[in-house]
C-alpha cells in the first residue's frame, strides 16, 4: 500500500497580530504561550463547514456520527500561522492596518516545547467544503480534516494551524520567538516599547519601511 510522505516544513512561522492586543502579545512572547481560539472565533464565518457523503448519510447511526463531529469540533482550539512575515494584505488585514506586529517563531523549537497532543497542519485551500465520507473514522481526526480546509480565496495567506486545547498552549521557552516585524504605521513609543522589552531577550526586531509599491524591513538588535 502506497503512503503520503512530507518532506519539507518551514524554518519559520509567522503570526500576524493587532495593534490593540499589543499588551496581551508582548506577555504570550516573554511568558512562552500561544492563545488557541475557538474555530466559530475566527474571522471567516465559512470555517468548519461540511458536507456529508454517501455512505455517511446512508448510516444508520447518521445523526449521532454527525452531532459527535459537530461537538468534537467545537472543542478544539485553533492557532493560526503563515509561511510569510511581508505579504501586504495579511498586514492590512490582521495587523491593524500595519500598525501592529508580526511575530516569527522557529517551528522545530516549537516542535520540540509544545506537549506531545499538540498537532500542525499545512491547509488545503478548496473550491467545495469539505466531504466526510467514512462513518467509521474516529471523530476527533474527522473534525481535524474538517478544520484543516478553506475556501480557496484563501490561499494567498499560506495558512498552517496549530491544534490543541483552547486556550493557552505553553512552550516555554523564549527562543521559540526568533523575531518581530513592527507595521510601518506602528506609533514611535510602541515602537520604542516592543523594542526595549525584547532586544533584551535576544529576539530581533525589524522596522517596516515601504518603497513605492515595495516593503522590507531594517533590523534592530540589541546595542
Amino acid at each position: 500500500m502506497a503512503r503520503i510522505d512530507s518532506y519539507v516544513q518551514p524554518q519559520r512561522l509567522y503570526r500576524y497580530r493587532l495593534f490593540k492586543n499589543l499588551d496581551r502579545e508582548l506577555e504570550a512572547i516573554k511568558e512562552g504561550y500561544l492563545y488557541c481560539a475557538r474555530y466559530m472565533n475566527l474571522n471567516d464565518p465559512m470555517e468548519g463547514l461540511f458536507a456529508s457523503g454517501h455512505l455517511l448519510r446512508e448510516h444508520k447511526h447518521f445523526h449521532e456520527i454527525r452531532e459527535a463531529i459537530i461537538s468534537t469540533k467545537s472543542q478544539i482550539g485553533i492557532c493560526s500561522f503563515s509561511e510569510v512575515y511581508d505579504h501586504e494584505l495579511m498586514w492590512a488585514h490582521y495587523a491593524s492596518q500595519f500598525t501592529g506586529i508580526c511575530v516569527g517563531y522557529s517551528l522545530s523549537r516549537l516542535l520540540k516545547s509544545l506537549a506531545d497532543n499538540i498537532t500542525f497542519v499545512r491547509m488545503s485551500y478548496n473550491e467545495k467544503v469539505p466531504t466526510i465520507h467514512r462513518p467509521r473514522m474516529e471523530a476527533g481526526l474527522q473534525a481535524r480534516m474538517v478544520l484543516s480546509n478553506k475556501n480557496y480565496r484563501w490561499l494567498h495567506e499560506r495558512e498552517w494551524r496549530l491544534f490543541a486545547t483552547p486556550g493557552k498552549a505553553e512552550y516555554g521557552d523564549i527562543s521559540c520567538v526568533t523575531h518581530v516585524y513592527l507595521g510601518s504605521r506602528m506609533e514611535p513609543r510602541s515602537r520604542e516599547r516592543i523594542k526595549n522589552e525584547l532586544l533584551p531577550l535576544r529576539i530581533r526586531v525589524s522596522e517596516m519601511t515601504i518603497d513605492k509599491y515595495s516593503i522590507s524591513f531594517k533590523t534592530k538588535r540589541r546595542s
